[in-house]
């Protein structure tokens, strides 16, 4: 089948409305075919096909093809591939509106909420151990350790994982009781482990032999695809151990926000400034000057937060000048509304 016949078949999969569709176009680091459909996605009203392309010439034909049948267009810009989607896209798409998004930062969420999920938020002391020191495995290990659990990172490059764990560590609370710890060799794992999660672009690199840091009745998770070996998954029984591959899905919320009217509703009705009679008024994180009143709601305010003091803060009560209060009366007569 031709990609513009598999793209055709997506786009027939919609049912919603031209304003809620999306398609986004992404690469990867691994080797894989010129053209791959991904699983469709949805939330928040928002419906997304799914495309994985290998080369420019892939990328061409699909954008369009896809150009003026989908609202929007997510490209992917993490260069995991000598390939530059954006400028491709801005070249070749004249009618879908164009936007940029970064996969791993949605795959980082659904790990994330995963273990929270299957953990029921309980995290804290969990033993993790990660191997997979790139982009995914390092920010989780970041995420997971401000979470409280004792995480442990291993990869196939030990100087980079002992370089990052000390930089990672860096960036932890010093009140932090649980550091992240790098495996220059699996004997060193003191403890068996709760979890084991894989994050890299390898395929079949996680050896049944690493059963044998885990816990019974431990957590497994593929985050890479295929970094498990076939014997790993076969012998996982053993260990009653519960093996997953990571399904990103759940976290496709946060690939939307930027577009979702919350959002936007925010950024044109809530935040902003106005001039009353003279008297500046700011809300949504806008640093005022001395003397601006500052509101929750430029639109429709219903709260008085405070007086500016012009250094990002706001003025203590027996800070206000006489001008401030009587600013203030009149905001609060005239502007906010009940």
């Amino acid at each position: 089948m031709s990609i513009e016949n598999k793209i055709k078949k997506e786009i027939e999969s919609f049912t919603c409305q031209m304003n809620k569709r999306i398609a986004t176009i992404g690469t990867t680091a691994r080797t894989s075919q010129s053209f791959a459909v991904l699983p469709r996605r949805q939330a928040l009203g928002f419906q997304a096909i799914n495309f994985l392309i290998e080369d420019p010439e892939s990328a061409k034909t699909c954008m369009k093809y896809l150009d003026g049948k989908v609202r929007y267009l997510l490209i992917d810009i993490e260069l995991k591939k000598n390939i530059d989607l954006m400028t491709l896209a801005k070249t070749h798409i004249h009618q879908s509106k164009i936007h940029t998004y970064k996969p791993n930062d949605t795959t980082l969420e659904a790990a994330d909420m995963f273990l929270r999920n299957y953990f029921e938020d309980q995290l804290k002391d969990k033993k993790i151990l990660i191997y997979g020191a790139g982009n995914l495995g390092t920010k989780l290990a970041l995420r997971l350790a401000e979470r409280g659990s004792k995480v442990y990172l291993d990869s196939r490059n030990q100087s980079k994982t002992i370089e990052i764990v000390r930089v990672l560590n860096y960036l932890l609370p010093r009140q932090s009781k649980n550091f992240i710890k790098s495996v220059q060799d699996p004997q060193e794992l003191s403890s068996k482990m709760d979890v084991f999660i894989a994050f890299t672009s390898a395929s079949n690199v996680i050896p049944a032999s690493s059963l044998h840091f885990m816990k019974k009745n431990g957590l497994a998770i593929d985050g890479g695809i295929d970094n498990f070996t076939p014997e790993f998954i076969q012998k996982a029984a053993d260990y009653n151990l519960q093996c997953y591959r990571l399904d990103v899905r759940t976290a496709f919320p946060h690939t939307v926000l930027y577009l979702n009217e919350h959002t936007k509703n925010f950024y044109q009705h809530i935040q902003g400034e106005i001039f009353v009679d003279h008297i500046r008024i700011v809300a949504g994180g806008i640093i005022g000057f001395e003397g601006d009143i500052v509101v929750d709601n430029i639109s429709q305010p219903k709260q008085l937060v405070g007086v500016a003091n012009g250094t990002g803060g706001l003025k203590l009560l027996d800070e206000y000048t006489s001008s401030d209060h009587t600013n203030v009366r009149y905001v609060q007569e005239k502007i906010i509304i009940e």
